[in-house]
C-alpha cells in the first residue's frame, strides 16, 4: 500500500533543505539548471500550457495530497480526468477523514512540479498506448504523448498559423477527419506522436508559438460541472 505521508501546500521549493552551510548565492548558482523550466522562454510557454487541465487529490484546503515513493514525497497530477477519480476513490477509502476532494492544475505548473522533482506526471493509459507502449504499460514514470497532425494548421490568437497538439489520439484523429471532411480535395492525413518535453523543448527556445495545446472535452466538462457546483476548492500552488 502507498504511504500517504504529507499535507502540504505544493510549492517549487518546498521540500528544499532550509540549507547545507553554503552562502545561498554559492547554492544558487551551483544548482543544475533546467533546459526547460529554467530557459528565458519558459513563462510564456507555461501559460499556455497552463490553459490544459491536470487533476490531483487534494485535501480540504485545496493542498495536494502526497505519496511516499522511495523514501521521497511526491504528488501525484493526472492527465486523464477518469484515472484521476480513480484515485480519490481509493484515496478516501483509505483516509476517509482527510474530506480529500479532486482538483484541477495547470499543466505548465504541473510540469514544472514534475521537473523540479515535486510531482510525478501521470499520462492516460489510452494516450500511452496509442503512442506505442504496451497494453497495460503502466504509465507511472512514462513521458506525457501529443498528438499532431503536421499538414493540419489553425489559426492562432495572432492571426498566424499553428499546429493544433493534442493529448488525446482520439481527438486528434477527430479532428483530421473534420479536416478531411471539410476539404473533398484533401489528402490522407496522418496522426504523429510526440513527447511533451520534446515540444516544449522547441517553444522555449522560439519567440513565438507554432504550436497550440488542445484540451480533453472530458477535462473541460468536469472543470465546468466542478465550478457549476461551487462545492470544491482551488489547488495552492504558491
Amino acid at each position: 500500500m502507498r504511504s500517504l505521508i504529507l499535507l502540504a501546500a505544493l510549492r517549487v521549493g518546498a521540500f528544499t533543505p532550509s540549507g547545507d552551510g553554503r552562502p545561498p548565492s554559492r547554492q544558487r548558482a551551483e544548482a543544475k539548471q533546467d533546459a526547460i523550466v529554467d530557459a528565458s522562454g519558459w513563462p510564456r510557454v507555461k501559460a499556455m500550457l497552463d490553459r490544459l487541465p491536470v487533476f490531483t487529490v487534494a485535501n480540504e484546503q485545496g493542498q495536494p495530497i502526497q505519496y511516499e515513493a522511495s523514501g521521497k514525497p511526491l504528488a501525484l497530477l493526472y492527465a486523464d480526468v477518469d484515472a484521476a477519480k480513480n484515485e480519490l476513490l481509493t484515496a478516501k477509502m483509505e483516509n476517509p477523514e482527510m474530506g480529500l476532494d479532486l482538483v484541477p492544475m495547470g499543466l505548465g505548473e504541473a510540469f514544472q512540479l514534475h521537473r523540479k522533482g515535486m510531482a510525478v506526471l501521470i499520462p492516460a493509459q489510452a494516450s500511452l498506448e496509442a503512442a506505442g507502449a504496451p497494453k497495460g504499460a503502466s504509465p507511472l514514470g512514462q513521458e506525457l504523448p501529443l498528438f499532431a497532425c503536421m499538414e493540419m494548421a489553425v489559426q492562432g490568437e495572432d492571426g498566424k498559423p499553428v499546429l493544433p497538439l493534442f493529448l488525446d489520439r482520439a481527438e486528434a484523429q477527430q479532428a483530421v477527419e473534420d479536416a478531411m471532411a471539410a476539404d473533398a480535395e484533401s489528402t490522407k492525413l496522418e496522426i504523429v506522436g510526440l513527447s511533451l518535453h520534446k515540444a516544449l523543448e522547441q517553444l522555449v527556445s522560439q519567440q513565438s508559438s507554432a504550436f497550440s495545446f488542445v484540451p480533453p472535452p472530458p477535462s473541460l466538462a468536469h472543470i465546468q460541472s466542478y465550478l457549476e457546483n461551487s462545492g470544491g476548492v482551488g489547488t495552492k500552488t504558491s
